[in-house]
């Protein structure tokens, strides 16, 4: 008898499940990789042992810590803690195999070596997971074409910018960017209730997508949502918020809010001053990374009130934009892609990692018009230097000398693919006509 043939739709989620659990197996093999030169690994790994130690109540204001005092928010920091209370309770991994075999041996001795590590970076490495999910169905949603949304997926999947982000250097960038991508998703699906508590849970990670406030009102006026599903958004969102503060605050939950962010969160965003930290961007392509401070001037202009107005009349192109694309899908994912690069290219005190805000929808966009993959990868090529250079540049003296040789010639050199691929990118989706 003829074998019964699998459905196309049976082998499509097959062979698309087997890509992901590729994908996530490369980034667990490098969970214990360069461990030494991710400070910032070490210095979760740090908050996340003492959270048991001082105790939440304790955990922000405790003076003395061996790195630096904690400055995420509470929701991060118990993700953190919860990773040191797996790894402490690690005996259970042996019993289980005295019992059943699995998991097997090799595994057990790996994790007692490196699982700290590994259940740190966990978090990143599942939201890419995820984020590969989502890439392949908005694209499929927008072309109606499945093998340019496996396609699209993959290449997030395999691209060394995300596997070294959470793989190597230990980031939840791509954690920020699941929730915070999700939120917009669900906002543009009318789904106004699960779109503000999945915002509230990107900014309790990490503030990065605090840049969108202005685009995420500018698309709820548009959307006109029922109000019955803004409070409820609203409720579940205080719910989230109150469950995971109040470890931290006791009772006190608001003043130590206002206390948290004023002191700790806030501060150490600008704590820099410079254009540039270590950002390839417009401000390393005419100043100096690292070097030149944010009030430094442009014709008189200091470098932060001039990124602040560029980045001002990047979200009104957007909005504008959006608005003349009728609110489609593509025209979000453009407008999220040109704010969150743009906010890179041009704010100062920027990171090499704010870029990644913008990488997912830029992947869309490259897989949805093929017109737009010569730019989509010009700065794939770029942002992947970036952050090379930034986790290496300290202990690799080669490394720095050669990107700081001929007064950082190779910096500007990829900050000029940056501004100029965005630029052309966006040009030719015909986001400046007017």
């Amino acid at each position: 008898m003829p074998k019964p043939k699998i459905p196309q739709n049976r082998k499509n989620f097959l062979s698309f499940l087997a890509l992901l659990l590729v994908g996530l197996f490369i980034r667990v093999a490098l969970a214990g990789s360069f461990i030494k030169e991710s400070g910032d690994l070490l210095l979760y790994a740090d908050w996340a042992q003492k959270f048991w130690e001082y105790g939440p109540q304790a955990f922000y204001t405790y003076p003395l810590w061996y790195y630096a005092p904690p400055n995420y928010p509470p929701l991060l920091s118990l993700i953190y803690a919860g990773a040191a209370w797996l790894f402490d309770h690690k005996y259970y991994l042996a019993q289980l195999h005295n019992l059943i075999k699995i998991p097997p041996a090799f595994f057990i001795i790996y994790f007692y070596k490196y699982g700290l590590f590994l259940l740190l970076k966990l978090p990143g490495i599942l939201a890419d997971i995820g984020l590969a999910v989502l890439i392949y169905q908005v694209v499929k949603k927008l072309t109606a074409d499945i093998k340019k949304a496996f396609l699209a997926g993959a290449f997030y999947l395999f691209n060394p910018v995300s596997i070294f982000l959470s793989g190597v250097w230990g980031q939840t960038d791509s954690l920020v960017s699941f929730f915070g991508l999700t939120a917009f998703i669900a906002l543009w699906a009318n789904k106004v209730w699960l779109s503000i508590p999945l915002l509230l849970l990107s900014f309790y990670i990490k503030p990065n997508w605090g840049i969108f406030i202005p685009l995420y009102l500018y698309l709820l006026v548009l959307k006109k949502p029922v109000v019955k599903q803004v409070f409820l958004g609203i409720i579940i969102s205080v719910g989230v918020f109150i469950l995971t503060t109040q470890p931290f605050a006791g009772r006190n939950i608001f003043s130590f809010s206002q206390w948290l962010w004023s002191e700790r969160l806030l501060p150490t965003a600008t704590v820099a001053h410079k254009a540039s930290v270590s950002a390839f961007n417009f401000h390393a392509l005419f100043l100096t990374i690292d070097r030149h401070l944010d009030s430094t001037g442009y014709l008189g202009i200091p470098a932060n009130i001039l990124g602040y107005a560029l980045f001002l009349s990047v979200n009104i192109l957007a909005f504008r934009y959006i608005k003349r694309q009728k609110l489609s899908l593509l025209s979000v994912m453009a407008g999220i892609f040109s704010i969150g690069f743009g906010a890179y290219l041009f704010l100062t005190n920027m990171l090499e990692r704010y870029f990644f805000q913008s990488f997912v929808p830029m992947i869309v966009l490259m897989f949805v018009s093929p017109g737009l993959i010569v730019y989509g990868l010009l700065i794939n090529a770029a942002v992947f230097m970036n952050v090379f250079y930034a986790f290496f540049r300290r202990t690799w003296g080669s490394l720095a000398d050669n990107f700081g040789a001929n007064g950082f010639l190779l910096v500007r050199l990829f900050s000029l693919v940056n501004l100029a691929s965005w630029a052309l990118l966006l040009k030719k989706a015909n986001f400046f006509k007017k």
